[in-house]
């Protein structure tokens, strides 16, 4: 059992993380809840059968809180993270990439000098397509070779709408995230374009290290949808839906959102048949990904994202967006 302090509720409270927090409870306790609006920390509290924090420190400090849960930093920023470091306690960031991503660097020194995780909230790598696709890379279909993902986020109801600007580079950050932990290379080159289609998609262009069995190096091509979308599920799925085409050393495979898959072995006309999985009854990203973070502050060696994936994905997307913002100056 680990003894947890939630931080903030934010507009995913409801539909995503309560019911995470519910089918984890043989593993997690909220011991107290803390969050700028106190009549929602109280509501959350009794639900909880759990303790109202009136300051971020009162909840940091208290001794039957082990970890942190922090959902929403409202108007606090990086400070929450900033105090886990300072009082030495884990923390889950689960707020918007792009918020967080500006102090970053300050985060990553901070977290090697005390030795705590700040582990961001990636849920694109947890998913049950992504976690099947894995298991499929592993024993039948080998090296990935070339991805297409499209990518569009989602707004759930109640959320505020988000920048566009700010969204277009979130949304591409996470899925170029996504295409390296499968390739499982770091990228040489990412070019950012428009694909000229009449809606005009930003789109990223990857190349990645070749590998070295001296096999052709993997290429990525990252799309933007020019849309967001609204879930009408039940919200337990991530912020940003990832679609991909990953084409292997010996197969296929389509993923078609959170919890559906198609693939197939051998290729061109030696194509079999194709397999269509729904894994809709597969544990949800979120209910994984807490899952992990738990096993990792009780001293598990299990691997989970750290801000150094965070400044890396966000540092290679706004490289190649600054690029492509030169290359159009210099043609004009």
């Amino acid at each position: 059992m680990l003894n947890v302090g939630l931080i903030g509720l934010g507009p995913e409270w409801e539909q995503r993380y309560r019911p995470a927090l519910a089918k984890l409870a043989p593993r997690l306790s909220v011991r107290c809840v803390q969050a700028s609006i106190l009549s929602r920390a109280e509501q959350a509290a009794g639900e909880l059968r759990c303790d109202v924090a009136y300051g971020l420190l009162s909840l940091m400090e208290r001794d039957d809180v082990r970890a942190l849960l922090v959902l929403d930093t409202a108007w606090y920023g990086s400070v929450p993270a900033q105090l886990a470091c300072q009082v030495g306690k884990p923390a889950f960031l689960a707020s918007r990439l792009a918020h967080r991503v500006r102090e970053t660097d300050q985060l990553v020194r901070q977290a090697a000098q005390t030795g705590v995780t700040l582990m961001p909230d990636f849920a694109h790598r947890y998913t049950p397509a992504t976690a099947r696709l894995r298991e499929l890379l592993a024993t039948r279909l080998g090296r990935p070779q070339a991805l297409v993902v499209d990518v569009v986020a989602n707004c759930n109801p109640g959320a505020a709408e988000w920048d566009l600007p700010e969204a277009a580079r979130d949304v591409l950050a996470v899925a170029l995230d996504w295409s390296m932990t499968l390739v499982g290379a770091a990228p040489v080159i990412v070019r950012a374009a428009r694909n000229g289609s009449p809606g005009e998609c930003l789109e990223l262009q990857v190349e990645f290290r070749r590998p070295p069995s001296g096999s052709a190096a993997p290429a990525a091509l990252v799309r933007l949808a020019n849309k967001i979308s609204h879930p009408t599920d039940n919200g337990s799925d991530p912020s940003i839906t990832l679609r991909a085409r990953v084409e292997c050393a010996h197969g296929m495979a389509l993923l078609e959102g959170p919890q559906k898959m198609t693939w197939h072995l051998g290729t061109g006309d030696s194509a079999g048949e194709r397999i269509v999985e729904s894994l809709a009854s597969d544990r949800p990203a979120i209910e994984v990904m807490l899952d992990h973070f738990c096993r990792r502050v009780v001293g598990g060696l299990i691997p989970v994202p750290t801000l150094d994936d965070l400044r890396r994905a966000f540092q290679l997307v706004d490289t190649a967006l600054r690029e492509r913002g030169e290359r159009r100056a210099a043609c004009r």
